[in-house]
């Protein structure tokens, strides 16, 4: 039996399914170091994917709808940011009202624009064709491991590189790192804490919209309602196990696709019923969550052990 599960299709599913959450997780990081709290990614995502199809369908081209869902990605992390950062909208409650209004908006425009509810599929729809690897497609195993994918799966991972050098290596990364961990220290620098926080919020929304087209155009190649499927908070829940971290996210995601890769091969087991299948990703989420605020805790009651313990040995002194 778990010679069944674990095979090479598994381990493929693993990586397309862990996509959308590293570019998810990518989107957390780069707004949690400015100090920035966003679940607004999930309805980003869910809009990018909606415009996506809508660009492709109406240009004819894969890249448009990846354009097109590139600028709705920019145009609602704009007015997050704005409503958020300048209004002093509760970050919280601003990101709910966005994931909101993505679901309501998707279904209003699914209806109105092409006339159909739940779903959309055309043959006017281009998605994103596979590339196969010069060189290593011929490697035995290693091939089909990492050839064969569609372009967002390489950019994504392109990405975790960039954002790690981009953190670690530029002036940019010391100033987003600056302003999350102390904004009043970072302004006495000269440091433009706002034109930082807005940035950040921009990114985030297009790390979401190439999540949002690859679910459409990459996975898939049409439109259904509810299709994000809660992978904006798993990128957040990734983030955070990750350490906030470009490779411990990236890791944390490939996590995350193994178990919705496990979930989808599970669905055909009798033994299991489907909807215990269908919450592996969720209970997953919870759990990683779980052990996060566990392992926080035990730090912290670290700390505090070792305060008591400096402050009974300076009377000795």
């Amino acid at each position: 039996m778990l010679k069944d599960l674990l095979d090479i299709t598994i381990l493929q599913s693993t990586l397309r399914m862990a996509t959308p959450v590293m570019l998810a997780a990518m989107g957390a990081l780069i707004t949690g170091s400015a100090g920035i709290i966003n679940i607004a990614l999930e309805g980003m995502m869910l809009l990018a994917a909606f415009f996506a199809v809508l660009g492709s369908y109406f240009f004819g081209s894969v890249w448009a709808g990846v354009l097109v869902a590139v600028l709705s990605g920019i145009v609602f992390a704009f007015l997050f940011a704005v409503f958020s950062l300048k209004f002093r909208a509760h970050i919280i409650l601003m990101g709910v009202a966005i994931n909101a209004f993505a679901v309501a908006l998707t279904v209003y425009l699914l209806r109105s624009i092409f006339h159909v509810a739940g779903a959309f599929s055309d043959p006017g729809i281009k998605g994103f064709e596979t590339v196969d690897l010069p060189i290593i497609k011929d490697i035995p195993f290693l091939g089909d491991l990492l050839s064969g994918y569609t372009p967002i799966v390489y950019i994504a991972w392109l990405l975790v590189i960039v954002m790690h050098i981009l953190l670690y290596k530029t002036p940019l990364g010391v100033h987003l790192r600056a302003v999350g961990e102390n904004q009043e220290a970072t302004e006495t620098l000269g440091i433009k804490v706002s034109l930082i926080k807005y940035l950040a919020v921009v990114l985030s929304g297009i790390f979401s919209a190439l999540a949002g087209a690859y679910l459409s155009l990459g996975q898939l190649t049409m439109f259904t309602e509810n299709m994000s499927a809660n992978r904006g908070f798993m990128g957040l829940a990734a983030n955070i196990f990750g350490r906030g971290t470009p490779i411990g996210g990236a890791l944390a995601s490939i996590l995350f696709g193994f178990a919705d890769a496990l979930a989808m091969r599970l669905q055909g087991w009798e033994a299991l019923p489907s909807q215990f299948v269908l919450m592996l990703p969720a209970i997953l989420t919870i759990v990683i969550l779980l052990m996060v605020a566990i392992r926080k805790e035990l730090a912290l009651k670290r700390i505090k052990a070792r305060n008591v313990e400096r402050a009974m040995s300076e009377p000795q002194k």
